[in-house]
């Protein structure tokens, strides 16, 4: 009985752990290819939208040595749904005309600083002997999750609309949210503070080669 309720709990996790990969890149990535339609639909020029590749660089400045703090009151798990549900509201909200694309980029930026800070510290806590392997699992995920959708986020825009890309891929966050919900009642908490602190600066080095390649790609 034990053993099939550690299996539950592996399989949750791994998968919960996949879709956050999945869900950190594919938000950003994505927008780039399809914002001459994006603003021609709202009616601007892409230069007044070119300001939208930079907020998840700043706001993952402004959040990144926040979040240990915040998993230490809320808690990890419980911290990391509740990025994933403000993400997908973000994602949705980017619909919303021109004030709705900024504020929801913004709240996407906020909830990718958080899980790119914390999921590291996820892994370490749930599956201490395979760091490694999860870790590759769930950075393979964000590659391939990125790449799939800049791929296909000019044909579809082209078959329908730039708000139907934009649905699809909130679905596809919301997705991951629904997933993670068996796995709030984990809910570590940080009691360590010397060890959150190293941890953290760990992570922010990590976080930083990841975004610093974010930024590359985005800019293209």
């Amino acid at each position: 009985m034990k053993n099939s309720s550690n299996k539950k709990k592996s399989f949750f996790l791994l998968i919960g752990v996949m879709m956050m990969g999945a869900v950190m890149r594919v938000p950003f990535t994505a927008i780039p290819a399809v914002l001459t339609d994006i603003a021609a639909g709202l009616g601007v020029s892409v230069s007044d939208l070119g300001i939208l590749t930079s907020l998840p660089l700043v706001m993952f400045a402004l959040c990144s040595s926040l979040a240990p703090g915040w998993a230490a009151r809320l808690g990890l798990e419980k911290l990391l749904g509740l990025a994933l549900l403000v993400m997908t509201a973000g994602s949705l909200l980017r619909i919303v005309g021109v004030a709705g694309l900024f504020l929801g980029t913004i709240l996407i930026g906020i909830s990718v600083a958080i899980i790119n800070v914390l999921l590291p510290s996820l892994v370490s806590v749930h599956f201490p002997l395979k760091v490694g392997l999860y870790t590759t699992v769930y950075i393979t995920m964000m590659g391939l999750a990125g790449t799939v959708g800049s791929m296909v986020a000019v044909p579809i825009v082209e078959a329908s609309s730039w708000q139907t890309f934009v649905i699809l891929l909130t679905l596809f966050v919301g997705l991951a949210a629904l997933i993670w919900l068996p796995n709030w009642s984990y809910n570590h908490r940080f009691e360590q503070a010397s060890k959150t602190t190293k941890q953290g600066s760990l992570l922010k080095n990590k976080a930083a080669l990841i975004f610093g390649s974010l930024s590359t790609v985005v800019g293209r």
